[in-house]
């Protein structure tokens, strides 16, 4: 069964504009460039070429789902989730190796990710302090 491409596969650099990046590399005596079938996309296109998506106006280039948070509900900060997801893919990639990486798609979807940036941006603001100034302060053993 065919797997469907999703944004996350994007951010860990997986998707092209033909799918995902195959696992062993083709190579053009012909060619001085990389073949654009190894080109990652970046994770707006993949995004904004779904079925469902929201149209894309570039002069605001944003997503609006936001919009539908309760009061005082926030989503995690966006480059701790991609750093977030870049870390655990490439944990998936060195623990497993290039054919056991394709496991880890199950285990971090878009919910579970959205969860974990909340528990570290919550975890981090407990452990600053509410001016920051708990950073300089030594745990107590």
């Amino acid at each position: 069964r065919r797997r469907n491409v999703s944004v996350y596969d994007a951010v860990a650099g997986r998707v092209t504009t033909n799918g995902f990046i195959p696992d062993a590399p083709i190579v053009s005596k012909e060619r001085d460039t990389i073949s654009s079938t190894h080109v990652p996309l970046p994770p707006d296109q993949v995004l904004f070429k779904k079925a469902r998506a929201p149209t894309r106006y570039e002069e605001h280039d944003i997503y609006n789902a936001y919009r539908f948070l309760g009061e005082g509900d926030e989503l995690p900060d966006g480059d701790l989730l991609r750093a977030l997801h870049a870390y655990c893919s490439d944990f998936y990639a060195a623990r497993f190796g290039a054919k056991g990486a394709r496991r880890d798609w199950r285990s971090l979807d878009e919910t579970a990710l959205l969860a974990m940036g909340v528990l570290i941006e919550e975890q981090a603001k407990e452990m600053l302090g509410k001016t920051g100034d708990l950073v300089f302060v030594e745990p107590e053993d």
